[in-house]
Parts: C-alpha cells; sequence; structure tokens
C-alpha cells in the first residue's frame, strides 16, 4: 500500500481542510494520467483504493480539522495549469479562471495539486492499494495568493 501525503491548494473549502482523494483528475477534467512512451501518447487510468480512502477519513476524529473525500484535480504546473494570475504569463482572465474551476468543483473536485494522476495511475498499474490525502493551504476560488 502507498500513500501520498502532501499539501493542496483548495477549491471551495477552508483552508486547512483535509481532502482525501477519491479519483484524481488531470487538466482536461478526466480520470486518466497521459504519459508519451516511446513517441506514443499512452492513456492510463486513474484509479485510487476507494476502501483504503474511507478508512483514512474514519481515522481523523478531530473536530476542529474538516476532512472530506474529494476528487483531486491534477495540474501539470504551479501557475497556468492550475489557473492562477500571479504567473508569469497568463492568457486567460480572472472569469476564465473560476469558470474552470467551478467546473472542477461540479465534478467533485476539492483540491489541486501535480501528483496524484500519475502516482494513482502507476499503483493501480501495479496493483497496489493507493491514497493520497493532502491539506489544503488556501482557497483558490478565493485567492492565489497565501495571505500572512
Amino acid at each position: 500500500m502507498f500513500i501520498r501525503v502532501g499539501t493542496s491548494a483548495g477549491i471551495g473549502v477552508e483552508p486547512g481542510t483535509i481532502v482525501i482523494s477519491e479519483n484524481a483528475l488531470n487538466a482536461s477534467l478526466r480520470k486518466e494520467h497521459r504519459q508519451v512512451v516511446l513517441g506514443q501518447e499512452i492513456s492510463r487510468p486513474t484509479i485510487l483504493d476507494q476502501v483504503l480512502a474511507q478508512a483514512l477519513l474514519m481515522c481523523q476524529n478531530d473536530p476542529n480539522i474538516p476532512s472530506m473525500l474529494g476528487s483531486t484535480l491534477c495540474a501539470e504546473d504551479f501557475y497556468e495549469g492550475q489557473g492562477r494570475l500571479d504567473g508569469a504569463f497568463c492568457d486567460y482572465t480572472e472569469d476564465d479562471k473560476i469558470d474552470y474551476l467551478r467546473r472542477a468543483y461540479n465534478l467533485g473536485c476539492r483540491n489541486i495539486e501535480m501528483e496524484s494522476c500519475a502516482f494513482a495511475s502507476l499503483c493501480h498499474r501495479a496493483g497496489v492499494r493507493g491514497a493520497v490525502i493532502c491539506v489544503t493551504l488556501i482557497d483558490r476560488l478565493q485567492s492565489d495568493l497565501m495571505s500572512p
């Protein structure tokens, strides 16, 4: 069994919320990991262990720490791939960003990070139980930057 533990941005959740991933969606909002092997694009499913996710959720018993199951949006970079407006390049508007994040939210995504698709695909392909658990540092529907 492998468990990825990390940090993430939230989508419509309070900072400090623990999100246990039910599945991982790529930047196209699909449950797949795309990889180029020998010049050919391969698509593999991003399947995580649902029983393990439920068990992890049940381990959290502090009522002061919000925890939930949700889908995870897996971006390919820290800026444009996450719809951020504060990078060196930004060819979209804040309305475009909010529309994208709301579409992700409506598909069940509650956080954004950059490892879950590859991790879920690898675990599933290897026949290993896998889970992803991340704490959110910010609600990306509210801001791109953490306040001090």
